[in-house]
């Protein structure tokens, strides 16, 4: 697919096509960046991946928990959450975009893309890259994650205060949704989880237990004894890059098959 004509078209959620200069394979990486993160915090994935010869996608998921207090995350199927209001925001942009997908998403924004993806019956994602998510068990990631914003003299009482309206926010769900959705992908589907034994909001094991239980997926772990949260490229890339590497090449369609040369 070349995408050089409908990068210069305007689409939603300030969506933003990054073209490799060496393009060397068909499927477009299709980035979800993390919680309270942004499309340009993916630059050096996003230069990682042109430079291996595939084009990039990125955008700006819309709605935080600020944005809770002044419009309530309903989506129309009727599902409460950022979570839901997420996936609704991914699908589009999916349905907009022409071609197959890979996608790389990152943290528990990985539940929507995954939620996205299922209900399209990953008619055109043929595989998925998830680097420190998602949790199985929302309840002490998010609990991590407020910890890690108060201070020490308020940590326990603002967390508890904060952690339960902040989950109903995310998701009434708490990621249980999660498996039926991975329960809907199509047998073999490639995935390659990566996360780091160090990293304090969510748990390797709480990851293996969204991916452990489906015995459809073609699933691997890179594991990275020394990493904390989303550090693995930044700090650890002469583990990070071959692994992403050698997945993406297994996956992907080189253009020469396409081209038919």
């Amino acid at each position: 697919m070349n995408y050089t004509e409908i990068a210069k078209t305007e689409l939603p959620f300030d969506g933003e096509f990054f073209l490799s200069k060496n393009k060397k394979f068909g499927e477009l990486i299709f980035f979800v960046h993390f919680y309270d993160g942004g499309k340009r915090e993916l630059l050096r994935h996003i230069k990682l991946v042109n430079d291996l010869g595939f084009d990039a996608f990125a955008f700006q998921l819309q709605g935080d928990h600020k944005s809770v207090l002044k419009h309530l995350p309903i989506t129309s199927d009727l599902k409460f959450g950022l979570k839901h209001l997420y996936a609704v925001q991914i699908e589009k942009l999916l349905n907009d975009i022409p071609g197959n997908k890979i996608i790389f998403s990152f943290s528990n924004p990985s539940a929507s893309a995954i939620e996205a993806m299922a209900r399209r019956h990953c008619s055109d994602t043929v595989a998925m890259i998830c680097d420190s998510g998602p949790s199985a068990r929302f309840l002490p990631s998010l609990w991590n994650l407020v910890s890690s914003y108060a201070g020490s003299f308020t940590t326990k009482p603002l967390g508890a205060i904060l952690t339960p309206l902040l989950t109903v926010a995310w998701s009434p769900l708490l990621h249980k949704d999660v498996h039926a959705d991975l329960n809907a992908f199509p047998q073999g589907f490639p995935i390659l989880s990566i996360r780091g034994w160090k990293d304090k909001l969510i748990s390797p094991s709480h990851i293996d237990e969204i991916f452990e239980p489906h015995q459809n997926l073609d699933w691997a772990k890179l594991s990275l004894p020394e990493a904390q949260h989303l550090t693995g490229l930044r700090d650890f890339r002469a583990d990070y890059v071959p692994a992403v590497e050698n997945f993406l090449k297994r996956v992907a369609t080189p253009e020469e098959s396409i081209k038919g040369i």
